[in-house]
């Protein structure tokens, strides 16, 4: 199988196709991407894609154009998993006690100081988010596109040290960086 993790930063998966725009000491991509650029794959080529914290990373103006590549790139029926951060979410877990204000800042902003005190070590070139991510915004654009997502926030178990998570329904291990209840998870398939 023919597995891309697209954006994989600090989280490289074993038996996939690690793709990113930066490498460091502790980020090993197998293949450094341009940002703005199609990725170097031909059409049709993956048969599962994984957007593990990506989206926020991009201008929102170039969200379009990057997705569409990744369908480009996906075999038609290949499932595409996107995680990311649910600002909204946060913000409502704060507000009920739930989540410290950092986790709001870290979601909105991740900027240069992370909010984060034991994640200064995931601060690099391009780390900072380009827009606020929640889950409606990202399945109305995907709706848009012509994609039929469908939610996933809640099949995915929270308990942040996990590595992988298995989807019964795709029959695929994905490489879900843990799972928090203030990430949002949307899935759909390529056409």
């Amino acid at each position: 199988m023919n597995l891309l993790n697209a954006g994989c930063g600090t989280h490289y998966a074993e038996g996939w196709v690690n793709t990113d725009s930066w490498e460091d000491p502790n980020t090993r991509p197998d293949v450094k991407v341009v940002p703005g650029e199609p990725y170097p794959f031909p059409d049709n080529h993956f048969d599962a894609v994984y957007l593990g914290h990506v989206l926020e990373h991009i201008p929102w103006p170039d969200v379009p154009a990057f997705l569409m590549d990744m369908n480009r790139m996906a075999k038609p029926g290949a499932p595409i998993l996107i995680v990311g951060p649910d600002v909204l979410r946060t913000i409502k877990l704060w507000a009920a006690g739930l989540e410290p204000w950092h986790m709001v800042l870290s979601t909105i902003e991740h900027q240069e100081a992370n909010y984060q005190p034991d994640r200064e070590d995931e601060v690099w070139e391009g780390a900072a988010h380009h827009w606020n991510c929640h889950e409606e915004r990202v399945v109305e654009l995907l709706k848009r596109l012509g994609f039929v997502p469908i939610s996933y926030s809640q099949r995915i178990p929270d308990n942040p040290s996990h590595k992988t998570w298995y989807d019964p329904d795709t029959n695929m291990t994905w490489p879900v960086v843990g799972k928090n209840h203030w990430q949002c998870a949307v899935q759909v398939r390529a056409f």
